[in-house]
């Protein structure tokens, strides 16, 4: 019996993983102007789809703002502070999720600190 149960929890197919994460980033403070590239990369089988989101401050989440593992941030501005969640899915089990923050500091108060 215990067996059959183990069999009914773990139940994988030899080519199916569920995704899983293997480098992510983590939150950032950088300068108004400066790039940033933020990176979420997973594994499994088959290749888990990415997809970025903004997570906004009642916590709901923002329509997908990015399809790929590794997003580009060129002369970021300060719009583009906040908290952003990554998901990578395959369809095998539950989507994993990371979520990190985006600090933009004003490059005129650099002098100041």
């Amino acid at each position: 019996m215990l067996s059959k149960i183990l069999y009914h929890t773990v139940n994988y197919s030899p080519l199916s993983a569920p995704a899983n994460f293997a480098n992510v980033s983590g939150d950032h403070n950088v300068t108004e102007g400066s790039n940033l590239q933020l990176f979420c990369q997973a594994a499994g089988k088959p290749s888990p789809n990415i997809t970025w989101v903004r997570v906004l401050q009642d916590g709901s989440e923002s329509e997908v703002l990015h399809r790929r593992p590794t997003w580009n941030f060129l002369n970021i501005g300060k719009v583009e502070a906040g908290t952003y969640r990554c998901t990578a899915y395959n369809g095998v089990e539950d989507p994993v999720t990371h979520t990190l923050t985006v600090n933009v500091l004003c490059k005129y108060m650099q002098n100041f600190t």
